[in-house]
């Protein structure tokens, strides 16, 4: 569940006259109680190897809407692959935005765990494009 989502939901219940509320999507759990007008919410995650990985992992999302290509020019070999170590700064993609070409760069060091989006696809802004591990 995206945190988009999770705070829509905190402020739906927040504005509601629910004391308290449980949710459960796949393997992510959140408790919602409110105490003297205060809100207080509980996440729990069904798997212990699931609370692992969300430490490890974090996403790399779109910086602007357009369409994502995975290398510099048509034909050539994407900038980046799973499983590569990548650097602060290193290009991972480009962004075509109103036919300009935007580099799209790591904000930190780590691995490439997944490519989420294929070369030519429309991507939205925060989209999320990689998972970059440790």
């Amino acid at each position: 569940m995206d945190t988009e989502k999770i705070k829509e939901i905190i402020s739906i219940f927040e504005n509601s006259k629910i004391s308290s509320m449980d949710l459960e999507e796949g393997s992510f759990k959140i408790r919602l109680e409110k105490k003297d007008n205060i809100t207080v919410s509980h996440e729990h995650v069904a798997k212990e190897e699931t609370k692992q990985e969300q430490k490890q992992k974090q996403t790399l999302n779109s910086p602007l809407v357009g369409t994502f290509y995975a290398s510099l020019k048509p034909g050539q070999e994407s900038l980046v692959k799973v499983g590569q170590q990548i650097k602060k700064g290193d290009v991972l993609c480009i962004i075509e935005a109103m036919k300009s070409m935007n580099e799209m760069k790591a904000q930190k060091d780590g691995v490439i765990q997944e490519i989420l989006v294929e070369d030519g696809q429309m991507v939205e802004y925060d989209q999320p494009l990689f998972v970059l591990g440790d």
